[in-house]
């Protein structure tokens, strides 16, 4: 079965929605990331318990608050950076079941190519991604493989773009 580039890019976003259902919960934890050009994989890592995401090896500069909140089995994690100096209003999410990576969005409003606003998901079951999830008390890391925005010189091919994401919860609503 062969993929359309729409349907692709609506993964992707979708995946991100779940960081603006977070925007109104009332847990937040400011925390920043380190270094914007990181030497090695290990330096994509948060020191000190801080969250932060890496896409293709490069982590992120932002200033992220974090959000975590628990209903049943479903967990939703979000960073946010509303004025980012490269992605404008930045959203860094993920949804897990249980151990189970349901979905991961990482979605800013400018910063894509061709103009268009960046993107990178990934949602279970769905084609061209992958996430694992590892835990340490209220840390979650998520590393995967998702789809990023189309490119519109070439927009049959698929793009897949590698992630790192740390969400350093605080605390946990619900």
């Amino acid at each position: 079965m062969k993929k359309t580039p729409v349907r692709t890019y609506t993964t992707a976003l979708a995946a991100a929605a779940a960081a603006v259902a977070l925007l109104v919960t009332g847990c937040s934890d400011d925390s920043s990331s380190g270094s914007s050009t990181p030497n090695s994989a290990s330096d994509t890592k948060p020191a000190g318990g801080s969250s932060a995401a890496s896409v293709d090896g490069k982590a992120i500069d932002a200033k992220f608050e974090t959000n975590c909140a628990k209903q049943g089995d479903t967990l939703a994690l979000a960073l946010t950076d509303l004025s980012n100096a490269t992605y404008g209003n930045l959203a860094v999410s993920a949804t897990l079941n249980g151990d189970t990576v349901q979905a991961v969005g990482i979605a800013g409003d400018k910063g894509g190519s061709n103009g268009l606003p960046y993107a990178v998901g990934y949602g279970q079951g769905a084609p061209g991604g992958s996430a694992q999830l590892s835990k340490d008390g209220n840390t979650f890391t998520i590393t995967g493989e998702g789809v990023g925005t189309p490119d519109l010189t070439n927009p049959t091919a698929v793009n897949t773009i590698k992630f790192d994401i740390t969400f350093a919860c605080s605390t946990i609503v619900g």
